[in-house]
């Protein structure tokens, strides 16, 4: 149960940095870059992922630690969505899907 608590403490700060203290975070966006969030971010998600693969791995598996284990993967692929994507642009044109 210790590795599944630890996932949820780390989810709970995950989820109060993006609601209440979301204005510490737009201060550090906007004075240093978005990269010191972003990968704070993403070691929230690693980690809370790597706590919930344990529980698996130790073969207790209980609603909470499937809980720990799937809100760490919502963590990670915000991190992907909101950071990654935004950065890669647009993608170029299909010639396939646009008539001429």
């Amino acid at each position: 149960m210790k590795f599944t608590k630890i996932g949820l403490i780390f989810q709970l700060i995950f989820v109060l940095t993006i609601t209440i203290f979301n204005p510490v975070r737009v201060y550090v966006m906007n004075h240093y870059s978005i990269y010191p969030v972003a990968l704070c971010e993403l070691f929230i998600g690693l980690i809370s992922l790597i706590c919930g693969v344990m529980r698996l791995i130790k073969k207790e598996t209980t609603g909470l630690s499937n809980f720990v284990l799937i809100f760490g993967l919502l963590i990670c692929f915000y991190f992907v969505f909101v950071y990654l994507l935004g950065e890669a642009g647009n993608p170029p044109a299909i010639p396939w899907f646009y008539s001429n």
